[in-house]
C-alpha cells in the first residue's frame, strides 16, 4: 500500500501569518508548513468539493474484509459521481454500502450545508467554506479514515487498523437527524446540558444513542465542544465524539505527525504520545531518543537548536 504525500505547488497563504509566510510547504511527516509552522489547515485551501467531501465517502463506505452483497439500486455510483462526494480516483476502490439510507443521509446533509453557504451574502461565503474545510480537515483527518493517508502505518498494522475501522463504522458512526419534541407526560431534557425541551422545539436525534436527544446548539463533541460538522457523529458509552477524539478514546495520536498510533511502542514525553521514530527536534528533526532535549510549548528542542533560537 502507497502512502498518498499531499502536497500543493501554489503553496496557499497562510490566514494566521498573512504575508509572513511565503506558502504552504509541507513538512515531511508532520501536518504543518516548514515555513511557519502552522497547521496545514491554517492555509488557504481552494475549494473543492471533491476534496471536502472525500472523509464523509471514506467514513461510510463498505470495509474490504468481506464480499459486499448485491445491491437492489445499483444506481448508487451515480449518485457519487452527480455529487462529486469523491475523488473519482478512487471511486473504483469503493464498496457497494450495505445500506442505502445511509448514502441518501449523507448527500442530503452534505449539500443542505452547501445550500446553507451559498445563501450567505457572497463576501460571507468565502469565510464560511473555509471555516467549514478547517473542521473537516480538523474532525475528520483523512490519515483516520483511509490507511492510504498514512505516512507511518506499517504493514504490520494494516490489520489493526481495519478492525479499529470497521468497529467505528458498524458501532459509532452516526449522522444526527433534526425532528421535534413530541414526548407527552414526561419531561424531556437534553443529553448534554440537562435543561428542559418544550413540546415542539426543535430537536436533534441521534440514532445510535436511542432515547436521548439534544438542543441543536448542544450537539457537540464531548471532547472538543465543537459543533459537529454536518452532525456526524461517533458514539461512545453514550456520549458523542468527533471522529478524531472517539479515535482518541481508543489509542493514542502521535503530537508530531496526527495519525493514531497502532504500534505497541511508542514514546510518552512531555504529557503527549510519539511514534517513537517522530520524538524528534522540533527544529532540524534530530532524533531525541535516549537524548538530553529541552521542552518548549510542548515542543522538545535538541540542546544545541534551542541554545541557537
Amino acid at each position: 500500500m502507497v502512502p498518498v504525500h499531499m502536497s500543493y505547488s501554489n503553496g496557499p497563504r497562510c490566514l494566521k501569518c498573512a504575508n509572513n509566510c511565503p506558502g504552504l510547504d509541507l513538512h515531511y511527516f508532520r501536518k504543518i508548513c516548514k515555513n511557519c509552522r502552522c497547521l496545514a489547515e491554517d492555509h488557504d485551501m481552494p475549494s473543492c468539493q471533491q476534496r471536502d467531501y472525500r472523509p464523509m465517502s471514506m467514513l461510510f463506505q463498505q470495509c474490504e474484509t468481506q464480499p459486499a452483497p448485491p445491491d437492489p439500486k445499483p444506481d448508487w455510483t451515480e449518485k457519487f459521481q452527480k455529487m462529486s462526494i469523491i475523488d473519482p480516483a478512487d471511486l473504483t476502490q469503493l464498496k457497494v454500502p450495505q445500506n442505502d439510507v445511509v448514502i441518501t443521509k449523507l448527500i442530503s446533509e452534505n449539500v443542505r450545508s452547501q445550500k446553507f453557504i451559498s445563501m450567505l451574502p457572497e463576501d460571507k461565503q468565502e469565510f464560511a467554506s473555509q471555516l467549514r474545510r478547517k473542521q473537516l480537515q480538523r474532525q475528520l483527518p483523512l490519515h483516520d479514515l483511509d490507511p492510504r493517508f498514512c505516512n507511518s502505518l506499517a504493514p504490520s498494522e494494516i490489520v489493526k487498523y481495519e478492525k479499529f475501522a470497521d468497529r467505528r463504522r458498524k458501532k459509532a458512526a452516526g449522522i444526527g437527524q433534526i425532528g421535534e419534541v413530541t414526548s407527552s407526560g414526561s419531561v424531556v431534557g437534553c443529553n448534554s446540558c440537562q435543561k428542559k425541551m418544550e413540546m415542539g422545539s426543535p430537536a436533534v436525534i441521534a440514532s445510535k444513542v436511542p432515547g436521548e436527544c439534544w438542543h441543536p446548539g448542544c450537539f457537540i463533541c464531548f471532547t472538543c465542544r465543537q459543533l459537529l460538522v454536518d452532525m456526524i457523529y461517533f458514539n461512545k458509552k453514550g456520549r458523542i465524539y468527533c471522529e478524531r477524539h472517539y479515535a482518541d478514546q481508543l489509542y493514542p495520536r502521535c503530537f508530531a505527525c496526527d495519525e493514531i498510533i497502532f504500534s505497541r511502542e511508542y514514546t510518552q514525553a512531555e504529557g503527549c504520545s510519539w511514534h517513537v521514530h517522530h520524538f524528534c527536534c522540533w527544529y532540524c528533526d534530530a532524533v531525541l531518543a535516549g537524548q538530553r532535549y529541552i521542552a518548549k510549548d510542548n515542543n522538545p528542542y535538541c540542546v544545541n537548536c534551542f541554545d541557537k533560537l
